[in-house]
């Protein structure tokens, strides 16, 4: 698989961003407010990557290692793959509605056992490292406002986390993004004609992928706020395509509309 990644930062991508507030919630008291924590996926060219997580925790900045965690996910085991999170499909982890406001510094996701990756229709297990025993520490700053909402997504780079060890060991080292929801756009398209691709949202030496559905729709969600090059990287029988200054806002979706895909000519 092609990527355009010039940088991995192993177990974190942590990506620091501005408070802000969500809607109201009639259940919060005063001096506190809501977290929702969700997750989303890059692609990576497996069957499915099934990841069990079974709690999932926010820190309180200056609170110490041990102090300050709230739990937004009790002790309750699920199985997300993570292929299946792409185009913009999100799934939440963890809501808590009584959480202190204030300023937090790190979400923290616990995983169970039996995580796989399925590869050719073969599932093998996804060993962990013994330092991700205490669990994921996926660092960056937002805010919980007093009788407000923040919502925290997590990007899970599945192509970027797993790696096969000489032994045949399928190994996971978490590559994660962290954006605040209302601080993060989107860019949203239709490949014409609908072919097997990746696209590439570039923003200076990084990148954020996705793959076209069967229809050609594509979504690439959990974006910083800036101006991107869009790629369109076409596996076989058509031209690739870059478009270039693309503008995402935050809280937007920027419409490409349909992108025509020119034929590779053929020698007559």
């Amino acid at each position: 698989m092609k990527s355009r990644f010039a940088a991995v930062l192993l177990l974190v991508f942590a990506v620091p961003f501005l408070a802000g507030c969500g809607d109201s919630d009639s259940s919060t008291q005063p001096g506190f407010g809501s977290v929702r924590v969700s997750m989303t996926d890059a692609p990576a060219e497996y069957d499915a990557v099934n990841i069990v997580v079974r709690e999932v925790r926010v820190h309180q900045d200056g609170a110490g290692e041990e102090q300050g965690w709230v739990v937004v996910r009790p002790d309750s085991a699920s199985t997300y793959d993570l292929l299946a999170l792409r185009n913009g499909v999100f799934v939440t982890l963890g809501f808590e509605d009584v959480a202190p406001s204030g300023h937090y510094d790190q979400v923290r996701l616990i995983l169970g056992t039996g995580s796989t990756v399925v590869v050719d229709g073969v599932s093998h297990p996804l060993v962990t490292p013994s330092a991700l025993q205490s669990g994921i520490k996926v660092n960056g700053s937002f805010d919980v406002p007093v009788d407000g909402l923040v919502e925290v997504t997590l990007d899970f780079d599945a192509a970027q986390s797993i790696h096969v060890a000489g032994n045949g060991t399928y190994m996971l080292q978490p590559v994660i993004r962290m954006m605040q929801s209302n601080m993060a756009g989107a860019i949203h398209g239709d490949l014409d004609p609908a072919t097997e691709a990746q696209v590439h949202a570039i923003f200076g030496p990084d990148s954020i992928s996705t793959l076209p559905d069967v229809n050609g729709e594509f979504t690439l969600s959990a974006l910083p706020a800036g101006v991107y090059n869009v790629a369109v990287d076409v596996t076989a029988g058509y031209r690739d395509t870059t478009l270039i200054n693309v503008v995402v806002g935050r809280g937007q979706t920027t419409e490409l509309g349909v992108i025509t895909l020119s034929p590779v000519s053929t020698p007559q």
